[in-house]
């Protein structure tokens, strides 16, 4: 009996939670279920009484036939006692009291069983209560339920408006990425048509470097005998101002022979006055024709066999302008290096977080930690020469290093001194090839090409390009080689590790040296 009172109540319970289950999926707005709670407890209660009707209506009519049995039997009894009264001897009357007994001992036996059938029927009124009871329990569990279901609904709904929304969103995001998609496309024929330009015109490049080689060696020859020429002009205007030397000692003597004759007429002194300012005349006037060759334009111009060091350049190759100091690598893989930047462990450190002025006209020591100057660099790399750059490198731990690229050149200020360096050689790695063709940022100027200061980020000044770049010789000086992306560093050599030595250097390129060391 227990277990199919259970079996109702969970079957019950398994209908609802099914009914709220189809309820959630199908995403209905926020309402309570088909039936309340008390409804609920009606169907429950009405679902026990058909349980239990029949068995109660068994029992009944059970009591009813043992009640018919005994009185059928207390008939029975009478009618034997009374036949036996009758008919038999007293030998039935033991037989007849012995079957009593038996009668007696069922009737106490059926009475045994009825005790039992309401000891039952106690049993089940009880279990009527405890099931009332769990009921009460679960009504108060199922209004749980439904306020549950209430707020698990309500956030169904907020679920479902998010669901659209991100459902519209990637709709978005599709239409997005197929209209990337097409841009790629068409950048990549884009690509594939500059990439058939840029063939031709290296191609085409390489004619013209070929011509250009050609008439380097023409100018090459052409300057040797210029300046084989202005040397012998140089002689002559010297051997001029010797013959005027001896003419203005020749008037000397004749002023002194003059003044010395008291019995000259003051006629005579006048007129040797007048001969002599003439002299002196004639004597500035070819002093001032005696012009004295300009400063070279850099360091390539200065003779094979001088030693490094300081010399006077002038890189504009104007005479009007004053000349600036430089310093002359006559050493290193040929010498002739005109050094545009030097970062050594010289104390104290020069410090190169500096503004834009300080980069263009440059600053420093040229024999310690200095930069050349911008400007400079621009009035070299302009002038007609093909220049080459050196870079040596050295780590705290003594390892050194180097990259040279024999195309280098930098733009005019107008286009922000922007870089230009090919053709790498050596063992750092190609750390410029990021940089070409960007423009020159300092903390007072961000020229870089990304959203956000680089120079402000490294603290210091350089060709900073995408992901501002992978080098920066001009940042911070620190000390044991510290991994720091505001010091001196070389990314596809150390990394961020800052370095103890930099050095860059710059002369004309495609074999100037060895022509010039043979014509010497």
């Amino acid at each position: 009996m227990a277990r199919g009172w259970r079996g109702i109540l969970v079957s019950t319970l398994l209908v609802v939670s099914a009914g709220c289950s189809a309820q959630q999926q199908q995403q209905q707005p926020a309402a309570l279920p088909s039936a309340t709670a008390d409804e609920m407890f009606i169907i429950i209660a009405r679902a026990v009484q058909q349980e239990l009707r029949p068995i109660v209506r068994k029992l009944e009519s059970q009591v009813e036939s043992l009640d018919n049995r005994l009185t059928l039997l207390d008939s029975r009894v009478t009618e034997w006692t009374t036949h036996i009264l009758r008919s038999r001897q007293s030998e039935q009357m033991e037989e007849l009291s012995s079957q009593l007994t038996g009668i007696t001992s069922r009737l106490d036996s059926q009475q045994s069983q009825l005790s039992e059938l309401n000891t039952q029927l106690n049993e089940q009124k009880s279990q009527q209560e405890e099931t009332a009871a769990s009921v009460n329990s679960f009504r108060a569990q199922l209004d749980i339920i439904v306020s549950q279901q209430g707020d698990q609904l309500t956030q169904t709904s907020q679920l479902a408006t998010r669901l659209d929304s991100q459902q519209s969103q990637l709709s978005e995001l599709k239409t997005q990425l197929n209209k990337q998609k097409t841009q790629q496309e068409e950048t990549a024929a884009t690509v594939n048509g500059n990439t058939e330009r840029l063939e031709s015109n290296v191609t085409w490049l390489e004619n013209q470097l070929t011509k250009v080689s050609g008439l380097a060696n023409r100018l090459d020859s052409q300057l040797e005998s210029q300046l084989d020429e202005l040397s012998d002009q140089l002689n002559e205007q010297k051997s001029v101002q010797n013959v005027t030397t001896v003419a203005l000692d020749n008037h000397t003597t004749l002023i002194d022979a003059t003044t010395s004759q008291t019995v000259t007429p003051v006629s005579q002194l006048a007129e040797t006055m007048n001969k002599t300012a003439a002299s002196q005349e004639s004597i500035d006037h070819l002093a001032s024709e005696v012009k004295q060759p300009p400063p070279p334009r850099d360091c390539s111009d200065i003779p094979v066999d001088s030693p490094s060091g300081v010399y006077l350049l002038l890189p504009s190759g104007n005479s009007k302008q004053p000349p600036v100091e430089a310093y002359c690598d006559m050493e290193t893989v040929g010498g002739n290096w005109t050094v545009i930047q030097r970062r050594d462990d010289i104390k104290p450190h020069q410090d190169f977080f500096l503004g834009w002025g300080d980069y263009k006209e440059g600053f420093g020591n040229v024999t310690k930690e200095f930069w050349w100057g911008l400007e400079h660099l621009f009035q070299l790399t302009s002038s007609g020469r093909r220049y080459e750059l050196r870079i040596d490198l050295e780590a705290f731990d003594g390892n050194q290093r180097y990259a040279i690229y024999q195309g280098f050149r930098i733009s005019s200020e107008l286009n922000g001194y922007a870089l230009s360096a090919s053709d790498y050689s050596g063992n750092t790695g190609d750390c410029l090839w990021y940089s070409v063709d960007s423009k020159f940022s300092t903390r007072d100027r961000d020229q870089d090409m990304i959203i956000g200061h680089c120079a402000q980020k490294h603290q210091g000044a350089w060709w900073y390009a995408r992901r501002c770049g992978y080098s920066s010789l001009n940042g911070w000086y620190r000390d044991g080689g510290i991994q720091d992306y505001t010091g001196v560093w070389w990314y596809t050599w150390r990394g961020y590790e800052s370095l103890k030595k930099s050095e860059m250097k710059i002369r004309p390129a495609y074999g100037y040296y060895t022509r010039r060391r043979t014509s010497q």
